[in-house]
């Protein structure tokens, strides 16, 4: 489950999950819902992604803003997610979206995901976790 919270210029997203796996869906979810509705789109192209990082917030910034590089490189928006965090932080992921096209809802453009305001908080319910959108 992901929320968006008030900020003044930039995108703050709240990610509520049981799982780390579950927060790197939401979250890019949450990327994406930003950008566009997301239930209007088909999942006709699959990308993986594999990505490692230091730590499990290092590892969700560089997620997002790998995310983000995809969507601009190959024009695509992005609904369907699929994560798995490995030991180490390691990140084996595949993504479906499809090709953009002018009649699609335009809402924001991402520029980039940031540690600005950056929390991740663990509890025994799971994890919530916040982060900022640069759009």
């Amino acid at each position: 489950m992901y929320e968006f919270l008030d900020h003044p210029s930039e995108a703050m997203v709240r990610v509520s999950a049981g799982t780390i796996d579950e927060v790197f869906v939401d979250s890019a979810k949450a990327l994406f819902e930003l950008m566009t509705d997301t239930q209007k789109l088909r999942g006709e192209r699959e990308f993986k992604i594999e990505q490692v990082s230091q730590d499990k917030v290092l590892l969700l910034i560089d997620w997002l803003n790998r995310l983000i590089l995809l969507h601009e490189v190959e024009n695509v928006f992005l609904c369907e997610f699929q994560a798995n965090i490995l030991p180490a932080w390691s990140l084996s992921a595949t993504v479906k979206g499809e090709t953009i096209s002018p009649n699609q809802e335009r809402r924001h453009h991402a520029k980039g995901a940031t540690y600005g305001q950056l929390q991740w908080n663990e509890t025994p319910e799971g994890h919530q976790v916040q982060f900022v959108i640069d759009v």
